[in-house]
């Protein structure tokens, strides 16, 4: 199975109907029963059938330089669940390791470059310009996030061994 990399990948709604897309047809492909939500305290949360149910959890965050070297979570003053998940300490966010991820595409590269990432909460945290907090916006460094970085292709297999692991 083939999914077309999007030309388009900003603002950060674009890269979100394209995670969408790319989610559903891979289950679709694996032919899972799923149920998808978007904005369930993540960007996007996807429930497997199984006993018991799976539930896997997706904050997408989209670069295009609106920010001198970061992409903001959270709101400006700090609040929402994005900063809430990362200001756990390090001993409880590993808890989350098998349940969420956070989806990154670098719009400033072209379609075909390595430009997408998918991170634990752990990375994210890491990758935090300073530190977290409340009161303030919250960005990732992008050139912490570069490294990680991959392809249309390799993103997809990361996605679909997220979900299906």
């Amino acid at each position: 199975m083939v999914i077309v990399e999007p030309a388009t990948v900003y603002p950060e709604v674009e890269f979100q109907n394209a995670l969408v897309s790319l989610v559903n047809a891979l289950l679709r492909a694996e032919k899972r029963p799923f149920a998808l939500l978007e904005r369930f305290g993540l960007d996007v949360a996807v429930f497997l059938d199984g006993s018991p149910t799976t539930v896997r959890l997706l904050e997408v965050k989209a670069f295009n330089a609106q920010r001198m070297g970061g992409v903001g979570f959270g709101n400006g003053r700090g609040v929402g669940p994005q900063v809430d998940l990362l200001l756990f300490g390090e001993s409880s966010l590993c808890l989350f390791d098998s349940v969420v991820r956070w989806a990154y595409a670098d719009a400033t590269l072209p379609p075909g470059a390595s430009r997408y990432g998918l991170f634990t909460c752990e990375a994210a945290k890491a990758a935090a310009m300073g530190s977290i907090t409340r009161g303030k916006q919250n960005n990732l460094s992008v050139s912490a996030l570069r490294p990680g970085l991959v392809g249309w292709k390799e993103f997809c297999g990361q996605v679909k061994g997220f979900l299906l692991a």
